[in-house]
């Protein structure tokens, strides 16, 4: 494939079984030996499985730039780690479900109990109300894998969605790294007042909602407030952090427009004001009488 080809083709050649497995092969002969990752011909073959040799150097050649063919045999391409990798994940696979698990927390919008489960390429963070659910884009292996217990996938998670929303405060897509513009907004459904903290992707299309509190997650003294507290603000689900609530912010000027968020810890407060582009303009620090 060169500069003429299309998503298109690339999804209509990891199609087939055999050019997977090809694929898969030098990735793992990638991992085996990232500084000798060549892998000879009847080797390859013999990986594969395939006997019939014209059938083989069929999709072999099919497979075009995802492979490298050098002297001694042959190599994943960058691209080719990177349908690997998609593969690998889940993501392209519709038929994926896991859950419901029980999560700590609750309901922002009603106050009752949370559970997670993974349907239709989104992990669901649900009360049972429609309305209420929070979506966020995983991969279904962060949940599958070495995680069997709710606390090991509930950290992976938390650290995950930490890292969407640092990436969405500086203006990239989680999904394709591609440019977003990221901002506080009035909530757009009109049975909810409120603002949350909103980007979305002029590449992918994709877009990320969250509560304006996720805004501050990454914020240096935010991390450094709980980390005083011996906890770590970064692998600590989102949703059981009050401020982190929707509606728990507080919207002190519309022109321009600034909200404020107040971190409590105990007797102390560290109150965060951020501009319309979800940065934190000011902080304070106080403690109560």
């Amino acid at each position: 494939m060169g500069a003429d080809s299309s998503p298109t083709e690339m999804f209509e050649l990891v199609s087939n079984e055999t050019r997977v497995a090809i694929l898969r092969a030098l990735a793992e002969a990638f991992r085996e030996s990232p500084t000798d990752p060549v892998v000879a011909y009847s080797d390859l073959r013999e990986r594969v499985g395939v006997r019939d040799k014209g059938n083989f150097n069929y999709h072999l050649d099919r497979l075009g730039d995802l492979v490298s063919r050098e002297s001694e045999g042959y190599v994943v391409s960058s691209v080719g780690l990177a349908v690997v990798s998609a593969v690998a994940s889940g993501s392209l696979d519709p038929e994926w479900t896991w859950g419901p698990t029980d999560v700590p927390g609750e309901c922002s919008f009603c106050g009752d109990s949370l559970e997670l489960r993974y349907e239709n390429g989104h992990l669901l963070l649900t009360c049972g109300v429609d309305d209420h659910a929070l979506l966020f884009p995983v991969s279904p292996t962060l949940l599958d894998g070495d995680a069997d217990a709710t606390r090991d996938v509930l950290e992976r998670v938390a650290v995950t969605v930490y890292q969407q929303t640092l990436q969405l405060g500086h203006g990239v897509c989680p999904e394709c790294q591609g440019a977003v513009t990221p901002e506080i907004a009035p909530e757009p459904k009109s049975d909810q007042d409120g603002y949350y903290f909103h980007g979305d992707c002029r590449d992918c299309g994709f877009q990320y909602g969250f509560p304006v509190g996720a805004a501050a997650l990454s914020n240096p003294e935010v991390i450094a407030f709980y980390s005083e507290a011996g906890v770590d603000v970064r692998t600590t689900p989102f949703w059981t952090l009050e401020w982190c609530h929707a509606g728990h912010e507080t919207i002190v000027s519309e022109e321009p427009l600034r909200a404020r968020v107040d971190v409590r810890r105990g007797s102390e407060t560290l109150s965060l004001t951020l501009d319309s582009a979800a940065g934190v303009v000011s902080t304070e620090r106080s403690v109560a009488d």
